[in-house]
């Protein structure tokens, strides 16, 4: 019995397992994902910063020009001011009085006779006058008469339209430039156009233009041109004119002068 117990006894003397590597701990773990996180903030940030130097740069530049092409709402195309000239009021002058002063020239006529007679003979010869400026209620009156050209002295290349054109002059004859000019009446249909003088300086500084008809027409004083000041009252009366419906005679010139 001895022997088969020695036999028989399991052997429990067994060798140690290997131990399994250790493991890391926790708050490696945790700082290494603390470095993780970090990293994506200070990248995100860094795109944040970018992007508002971007969008700084991109209000800059279209703050800097505004009809820039990568402006999605560019402002609209300023519109041209339209510049009229202002006027200036010329004080009044009164006319000068014109007074005749004869001349007394006496004139001896020697009769032969047996009496030797004296017989004076006294004439008189008014100095020649002066001129004397037209008075008038308004400032401004018709200079000589309308002229009547051929348009292509002007427009060679338009037709025979219908033009009315024309200057204003100061009390000097200088041309005078920012009165308002009206036109009124009827042709083949009724007339009611403005314009500055100025504005034609084909005729010369002070000139002005307007184009009553594509075609020569004939009227009998229906149509008149008259000067206004800036508030619209007249400063001339109305000039009335005839028209042609002739090529020879479709420029019609009105002129103006100060006569106060």
């Amino acid at each position: 019995m001895g022997f088969l117990d020695e036999v028989n006894e399991p052997d429990l003397s067994l060798e140690p397992e290997s131990s399994p590597p250790p493991r890391p701990s926790a708050p490696r773990r945790a700082a290494s994902r603390r470095r993780s996180a970090d990293g994506f903030w200070d990248g995100l940030t860094v795109l944040l910063l970018v992007g508002m130097a971007g969008m700084i740069l991109y209000f800059f530049l279209i703050f800097q020009n505004p009809y820039a092409s990568f402006n999605p709402y560019p402002p609209d195309t300023p519109v041209p001011t339209l510049f009229i000239p202002t006027f200036t009021p010329t004080p009044k002058v009164l006319p000068p009085t014109w007074t005749l002063t004869p001349t007394l020239e006496p004139t001896f006529t020697l009769t032969p006779s047996a009496t030797v007679t004296e017989t004076p003979t006294v004439t008189f010869t008014p100095a020649p006058p002066t001129d004397t400026p037209q008075v008038s209620a308004y400032r401004y009156l018709m200079r000589g008469s309308p002229d009547y050209l051929p348009g292509k002295v002007i427009h060679p290349d338009e037709g025979c339209k219908l033009w009315v054109a024309g200057q204003a002059f100061d009390l000097k004859g200088a041309p005078v430039v920012g009165i308002t000019v009206q036109i009124g009446g009827s042709l083949d249909r009724p007339l009611y156009l403005l314009t500055l003088t100025g504005t034609a300086p084909q005729y010369g500084t002070g000139g002005y233009e307007f184009v009553l008809a594509e075609q020569a027409l004939a009227s009998t004083e229906s149509v008149w041109v008259q000067l206004l000041d800036q508030e619209g009252y007249a400063l001339s009366p109305r000039v009335y004119f005839n028209t042609y419906a002739d090529c020879e005679k479709n420029l019609i010139l009105v002129n103006f002068k100060q006569v106060r």
